[in-house]
């Protein structure tokens, strides 16, 4: 076995992590949401321990054993992979501060005992959903960005489309 081979064994690791980790996160929200009480949502609020440590930590190790994969490919010229960088780094800040509202959220709940109006507008927050479904929109544009490799104006057009069904839908 290689190094090469063994980076990209630890590449994939991570990207199947991260998508492991998005699919909580829908799961928890889904849940989340429709929680009637302070026990059902305190089920949903952390579904995982540690899992926004596990996000973080698998997003690092792509990010880097991506830049060591492209290195030995002397691939960094590519559009596809400069637009695939862009992106992912754009998945950390909306998951920075989604995790602070996850933190609001927890708080307020040992606080109160019931779902009052306050807490049920935090659960409902719309930034919440639209936050998870970017990041899973970039994510899913990356790994296409991964399969195709295009070039330049196609890697931001399948990215920013992407974005555009987030909100608008496929048709």
């Amino acid at each position: 076995m290689t190094l090469y081979s063994l980076v990209l064994f630890i590449h994939v690791a991570a990207v199947l992590t991260l998508f492991a980790a998005l699919c909580f996160e829908v799961l928890s929200l889904f849940q989340l949401r429709r929680a009637s009480s302070i026990a059902e949502a305190e089920l949903w609020i952390d579904p995982v321990p540690n899992l926004p440590l596990a996000t973080a930590t698998s997003a690092v190790v792509i990010f880097f054993s991506g830049g060591y994969l492209a290195m030995q490919m002397a691939a960094f010229e590519l559009a596809w992979i400069k637009v695939a960088i862009a992106a992912l780094l754009l998945i950390a800040p909306l998951g920075a501060l989604t995790g602070r509202r996850m933190r609001a959220l927890r708080e307020s709940f040992a606080k109160t005992k019931t779902i009052d109006p306050e807490v049920l507008r935090c659960l409902q927050d719309p930034f919440l959903k639209v936050s998870l479904s970017v990041r899973i929109a970039i994510f899913f544009g990356i790994v296409l960005l991964m399969a195709a490799k295009p070039e330049m104006w196609e890697s931001i057009a399948v990215v920013g489309q992407l974005q555009f069904w987030v909100f608008y839908g496929p048709f």
